[in-house]
């Protein structure tokens, strides 16, 4: 089968990618898929573009196919949590495919931060954006919801903001469900426990009776309960114990049909044509080149889940938020929704001849982000007899003398494994003859540049594999991209080749190593020095280096003195506080942040602009607490023009001088401008409401390398 008519016959996906502007221009494509299940289509699709390279996967998913189902995963279980990866929340509910859904409270409570609907139960009320809804008859809705509540007994009544927010807003109340799990302390405010007096309805709403009164505001076990804010406590009576209170919870559109929502946004996609959300979550984050994962619904009702790598200049420089959405009408998208991408974004699914779902995409981090909750899709049909050969790689792209191996797996009709390993190799035989050749074994060798078709046949099965081979790569990509050993330490790098449209190239052996600095074996395999090296890797003729900084070394940055210059402001703008830079102790000089959360200010920034040198791994303060528990942040710009935030101190519970040390994520690019280093109310938990002032002194860098700069940082022109 040829890949343009496995595409058609899995799942409808297009053979070839016509995306409008503002999506880049297209130099080259090639396309591939496979069958995951009944009605279930996995695809991928790499793009050569005047931007860079990009590598979309995609999952085709039939709603109409009664063996698929789709449905919502919490993390854990919970609202709040330590969060999940994508690949363990699949595997444990038995998915063959999803992706990451809304944005969260990241490294705090995790908790997602829009709407939950699971099995038709508000498990959380919505934050008014973009959300994805399944109907019951398996029907999707894209859009967003609005929620109005109140709660009353026969003698008094209470706005209620929503359902498992917290804390409370001072002048109304928050309905709390068990599946939130233990409420922390709202001073000032009180928890009225409840017990249901009939069925709770979909929406949160229904009759209740008041079984306890806690007017204190401490901390209260998980139970169903509503959570009153100090201005309401404070205008009005409590209920009392025996009262029966009745929560009335409207949203529209209404949860009628509901099976499950989550939120996320924006939404890119209106009616089939692009759309600017007006109320986007990180609207900062909308021109950004980064890594993105969405949802879509096409005209005929089926889903599409859609990922774009990115972060990765040598396999995928990622798309912006517009551009995104364009890609989303490429495959037909009626409507279309982004979801918490960047490092987060994830995509899994069943590889043919598996039996769990896999990561497909590459997060940008290296690794699987743990988030709070995932869109995900479910295969019902029954296992059965052996029907297909799964065959891998598929297709198969190599270098003109280079091998590939073919492995096989027998599975049944609906995709379900039948071993739990590749078998015996299959037979193979290679069309046209020129091109290359099959080997025992289950190995094909490239001999001349060119397209044909391998058949490999197994046990009466038969499956028909696309085969290319190429004289050279269009390009090479060495990883790990930054790599950052001790001396006599070890790195094992690797190359890729690519051809023009960006599709991997099996190289075999023809991979060239030299190191300048320190040693490299034939295998890729380098050790360090003690000093900075070059590694190269040369294959038909094209070359990539790579610079590796061996050890670190830590040098101090005087930026709270001349000619650095801080100002002062605040989040919401124009709030009490000061910043000021004096001499310090040491001569490098000292840097007083002055804070007042007492009001509506909730972030306090001591501002600057300062290019550090080098390759950054972390940065460090003294810090002199004031013992007010607040957070305390930097925030730097990387070479994408990407804000990269750092958590310095989580809470600066103490008073005096502590010595605070913050890693740079991998997002941290270099070169790196320094923006800001802050004061928060609050990182989870409850906020500080009230004042103080934090000392910072001997602000330093660790930096990768035995070659160091001079100066290690400069301050630019305004």
């Amino acid at each position: 089968m040829t890949i343009a008519a496995a595409l058609l016959a899995f799942g409808g996906l297009p053979a070839s990618l016509a995306v409008p502007a503002p999506f880049p221009l297209v130099v080259a494509q090639a396309a591939a898929t496979a069958f995951v299940a009944p009605g279930i289509a996995l695809g991928r699709y790499d793009v050569s573009t005047s931007s860079g390279p990009l590598t979309i996967t995609v999952v085709a998913v039939d709603l109409r196919e009664p063996t698929v189902r789709v449905g919502g995963v919490l993390a854990h279980d919970a609202l709040i949590s330590p969060g999940e990866t994508v690949t363990s929340m699949a595997r444990r509910t038995g998915a063959v495919a999803g992706v990451n859904a809304d944005y969260f409270d990241i490294g705090q409570t995790n908790q997602p931060l829009g709407i939950v609907v699971r099995s038709g139960d508000l498990l959380r009320s919505p934050s008014g954006r973009a959300t994805i809804s399944v109907m019951r008859d398996g029907g999707l809705r894209l859009g967003s919801y609005r929620f109005l509540g109140t709660a009353s007994t026969p003698a008094e009544s209470w706005p209620v903001a929503g359902v498992d927010e917290w804390p409370p807003q001072a002048a109304a109340a928050m309905l709390m469900l068990p599946a939130f799990g233990p409420l922390p302390p709202r001073p000032g405010g009180a928890i009225v426990s409840l017990q249901p007096d009939g069925p709770r309805e979909a929406g949160a709403g229904g009759t209740y009776q008041v079984t306890a009164v806690d007017p204190s505001g401490a901390a209260h076990p998980a139970g169903l309960a509503l959570a009153i804010g100090p201005a309401a406590v404070a205008s009005g009576r409590l209920p009392a114990v025996g009262d029966t209170l009745t929560v009335n919870a409207e949203l529209s559109p209404s949860l009628d049909g509901v099976t499950t929502a989550l939120g996320g946004g924006p939404l890119l996609v209106r009616d089939g044509r692009a759309y600017a959300d007006p109320d986007p979550p990180s609207p900062g984050e909308a021109l950004h080149h980064d890594p993105q994962v969405g949802a879509l619904r096409r005209a005929d009702g089926s889903l599409v889940l859609v990922s774009v790598d990115g972060r990765l200049p040598d396999r995928s420089v990622g798309l912006t938020r517009p551009e995104f959405g364009a890609l989303m009408t490429a495959f037909g998208a009626v409507d279309g929704i982004g979801f918490d991408s960047g490092g987060s974004a994830t995509l899994v699914a069943r590889n043919p001849g598996d039996a769990e779902a896999t990561v497909q995409n590459q997060p940008s981090d290296g690794v699987e982000r743990p988030v709070a909750d995932g869109l995900f899709v479910y295969s019902d049909a029954p296992a059965g007899a052996a029907a297909r050969l799964a065959v891998r790689p598929s297709p198969i792209v190599l270098l003109a003398g280079a091998t590939a191996r073919v492995t096989s797996i027998v599975t049944d009709a609906a995709g379900h494994p039948l071993e739990h390993a590749p078998g015996a190799p299959p037979d193979l035989t290679v069309e046209p003859a020129g091109l290359a050749r099959a080997a025992p074994g289950g190995l094909v060798v490239g001999l001349a540049a060119g397209s044909g078709e391998v058949t490999a046949r197994r046990g009466g099965l038969l499956e028909r594999v696309a085969v290319r081979v190429v004289a050279a790569p269009a390009r090479i990509s060495v990883s790990p991209a930054r790599a950052n050993p001790d001396p006599g330490g070890t790195v094992a790098f690797r190359a890729v080749g690519f051809d023009a449209a960006g599709v991997p190239v099996q190289l075999g052996d023809a991979v060239r190593w030299t190191a300048a600095g320190g040693s490299i074996g034939a295998d890729g395999r380098f050790v360090a020095g003690g000093q900075d090296a070059q590694v190269t890797a040369t294959v038909a003729g094209r070359s990539v280096t790579r610079t590796v900084r061996v050890g670190r070394r830590e040098l101090t940055l005087p930026v709270f003195g001349a000619p650095v210059r801080w100002e002062f402001s605040t989040f919401p703008a124009g709030q009490p506080g000061a910043v000021s830079a004096s001499a310090g102790e040491d001569g490098h000089g000292a840097l007083d942040l002055s804070y007042d959360f007492s009001g509506v200010a909730r972030a306090a920034y001591a501002s600057t602009r300062v290019d550090l040198a080098g390759e950054p791994l972390a940065v460090s303060f003294d810090v002199r607490g004031d013992g007010n528990g607040v957070a305390l942040r930097a925030a730097f710009l990387n070479s994408r023009s990407e804000r990269v935030l750092v958590t310095v101190a989580k809470r600066v519970s103490w008073r005096g001088w502590q010595r605070c040390e913050a890693a740079l994520p991998p997002s941290a690019v270099p070169p790196l401008r320094l923006l800001s280093v802050y004061a928060v109310s609050g990182l989870g938990g409850m906020p500080y409401r009230g004042s103080g002032t934090i000392e910072l002194r001997d602000a330093r860098v660790v930096l990768a390398g035995t070659t160091l700069p001079a100066p290690a940082f400069t301050v630019p022109d305004r």
